[in-house]
């Protein structure tokens, strides 16, 4: 897993503020669809993300629905940067500079994370990783975990593009079937697990070298993403499969009691 240093470096110099929205891309509209699904209701909710920072998500989930968000991070610059982006937004949340595995400050109601799993090591870690999210979730609470989808065709544009990027992933935790060990370990009961998002070219927006065949690749891809985005060709962007998808999602309902 990747550790606090390397996030450090990955926030260090983003820009605030950020926040996702409805129509910013159809990859972000597939995630928040699943999230709208989910989170809609009359009653509040505390709800937190891990691995959270700098808290765009949160921040959507405060916006539609109104529920009390809070964000945990194991990285200092990027807890920073979640304070300093929710105070730019108006939004008054909790930030948490901890390690998930660590003893929670207090229990929610949903918790989840949306690209934390994808780099443990085996299919234990998964599990503990896993385990670790339930730490922090009350009882018959819900827990929503995703990751992105670099197997199949996209694994050949990343291994092409951005290969020491790929290499921090476990490719294997974005099968789904992998998931069968965590939900059947820790009794969760399954309300939704599936790819989402359909084939996202702009998930390959690094490039690591400058040979000329890449970026003409890269180019290619740019095309694509606005080709694929059209509103005469988004409903092929409804058309999943582990084979192409960019994004995998699961939501989950707790065990009532330990």
């Amino acid at each position: 897993m990747l550790g606090s240093d390397s996030w450090d470096d990955y926030w260090r110099n983003l820009r605030l503020p950020v926040e996702v929205s409805k129509g910013e891309s159809l990859y972000i509209d597939a995630i928040t669809d699943v999230l709208d699904r989910y989170l809609c209701g009359d009653r509040r909710l505390s709800v937190l993300e891990i691995g959270g920072a700098p808290g765009q998500y949160a921040a959507y989930v405060w916006r539609q629905f109104g529920h009390d968000v809070a964000v945990l991070d194991n990285s200092a610059i990027g807890c920073t940067k979640a304070r300093e982006n929710f105070e730019l937004l108006g939004i008054s949340a909790p930030v948490y500079e901890a390690d998930m595995f660590a003893q929670p400050a207090r229990l929610f109601d949903v918790v989840y994370s949306l690209g934390v799993i994808e780099h443990v090591a085996t299919k234990m870690g998964l599990v503990a990783m896993i385990a670790g999210h339930l730490e922090h979730l009350r009882p018959g609470g819900l827990l929503i975990v995703g990751c992105p989808n670099f197997r199949g065709l996209n694994r050949l544009f990343a291994r092409r593009l951005s290969p020491s990027f790929l290499a921090i992933h476990n490719l294997n935790v974005m099968a789904a079937s992998t998931w069968d060990e965590f939900e059947e370990t820790l009794d969760l009961e399954r309300l939704f697990r599936g790819y989402v998002g359909g084939f996202e070219p702009s998930m390959f927006w690094r490039r690591e070298r400058d040979r000329f065949s890449d970026r003409v690749l890269r180019r290619g891809l740019f095309i694509s993403a606005k080709v694929f985005g059209s509103r005469r060709l988004r409903v092929l962007r409804k058309i999943n499969s582990g084979a192409w998808s960019g994004f995998l999602l699961g939501v989950y309902r707790s065990p009532s009691s330990g």
